[in-house]
């Protein structure tokens, strides 16, 4: 990473999460190759991330957390994403989830957290139901692209909620357990070129009876705010946070730490690479290529710039004041344009690199892989991110499900 994201340099390990991550690196690089062949990531390294502290570091103080902020996260994300994008990639969700399913009423979260290591995954998309009944609803769905349920002990999955009748009435999220449990399973489903370690398999439910507390209904979330002067003050900064920029910018900091790890293997390497066939010393000794380098290096800086901007609006001025449907729109440009920066970047260095890069017992390819399968993630899509942007601007009503709202851009001085 730059220079310029280094900014706790002089805090001690014990408190850097990115300090964290760096000393776990070589554990990651050493069992990235057994990540990937299991599809998910590996027990030591599994283990080693629980008793780092890691998963909880975005937990709400209320539950015993630090209240980290979002960029401390997509740093830290970034960091393990060096060595093992698709390792870092389900960390990212499972660190994230985990702490939203934290910061949930305390009788949900009491119900998820009774050792205070349980992780959570989540599939937003409601491709599942819910049904009254007797003993609270009943859950029926499957829910593919699951990051890190290999490893989770819920998922909290979207699920269209129905009445009596069958129609559907709201939405939101039923909170499942998948441990010991007859009715919720996992298929092995996450056979894929990259980030094969996220281990994004689908959790099935089969007629899962949950109790009324475990489904969250967006109808009740919406209803929920208080105007508890008490409860209103013990609010935390996260709490206030816009739900919508938040998974593009989780997957997104894989993506990022994938494309630098190239770049650190190839500043490593062209001091002392021939160009075969070439009257150059080392690639080093080449003009051109050094411009490619610097390009590339460029994109990725200029990328992190997007991505601190948009992590700037949900750390400092979403606890102030709400953030705008415009504003918004623009955060999901950025998370778009960075992608495309991200995946630029990584193709010119793996021409730099050349043919040697893609032989299956150099690094390269794994990273170049992981980011070239997740980048793909429609919730990175450069276009369609650019073109609600565009539509944005002009005052156009919004094509995205999660941002209905896209407007209006907000005045000079609230911004």
């Amino acid at each position: 990473m730059t220079e310029l994201t280094d900014t706790r340099a002089e805090e001690p390990q014990a408190l850097n999460p990115q300090a964290i991550a760096k000393s776990l690196k070589p554990l990651l690089q050493e069992h990235a190759a057994v990540a990937e062949a299991q599809g998910q990531i590996s027990d030591e390294v599994f283990k080693a991330l629980q008793s780092s502290g890691l998963f909880s570091m975005m937990f709400p103080k209320r539950a015993g957390g630090v209240g980290r902020k979002l960029i401390t996260h997509l740093e830290t994300v970034a960091e393990l994403a060096k060595v093992d994008p698709a390792s870092a990639w389900a960390f990212g969700l499972l660190s994230s989830v985990s702490a939203s399913a934290a910061a949930l009423p305390k009788n949900i979260s009491d119900t998820i957290f009774t050792t205070g290591k349980e992780l959570v995954c989540s599939v937003a998309a409601r491709t599942g139901t819910a049904k009254p009944c007797a003993d609270g609803y009943e859950i029926s769905g499957s829910w593919p692209y699951a990051s890190g349920c290999m490893h989770a002990d819920w998922a909290m999955n979207g699920v269209n909620i129905l009445d009596e009748q069958g129609n559907i009435v709201d939405a939101g999220f039923a909170i499942m357990p998948l441990r010991a449990n007859e009715q919720v399973k996992i298929k092995n489903t996450w056979q894929v070129a990259g980030v094969s370690a996220s281990g994004s398999n689908t959790v099935t439910a089969d007629q899962l009876i949950l109790p009324p507390h475990l489904l969250l209904s967006f109808k009740n979330l919406r209803s929920g705010a208080s105007d508890d002067p008490a409860v209103i003050a013990a609010l935390e900064p996260r709490d206030r946070w816009p739900v919508e920029p938040l998974f593009p910018l989780t997957v997104l900091a894989p993506m990022l730490g994938a494309a630098e790890g190239i770049l650190e293997l190839v500043k490593d390497t062209m001091p002392k690479r021939k160009i075969i066939g070439w009257q150059y010393e080392s690639q080093a000794g080449s003009d051109i290529l050094l411009g490619v380098l610097a390009e590339a290096s460029l994109e990725i800086e200029s990328a992190w710039l997007h991505i601190r901007r948009t992590a700037a609006l949900v750390d400092e001025v979403s606890p102030q004041r709400t953030l705008s449907g415009f504003e918004k729109a623009k955060m999901q440009a950025d998370c778009g344009y960075a992608m495309k920066l991200a995946r630029s970047a990584a193709d010119k260095l793996m021409d730099i690199a050349g043919p040697g890069s893609f032989a299956l017992n150099n690094a390269m390819q794994r990273l170049w892989r992981d980011l070239n399968v997740g980048s793909r993630h429609n919730a990175l899509n450069s276009r369609l991110s650019m073109a609600l942007y565009g539509r944005a601007i002009l005052g156009i009503e919004s094509n995205l499900e999660l941002l209905a709202d896209i407007g209006p851009k907000p005045s000079a001085e609230n911004t």
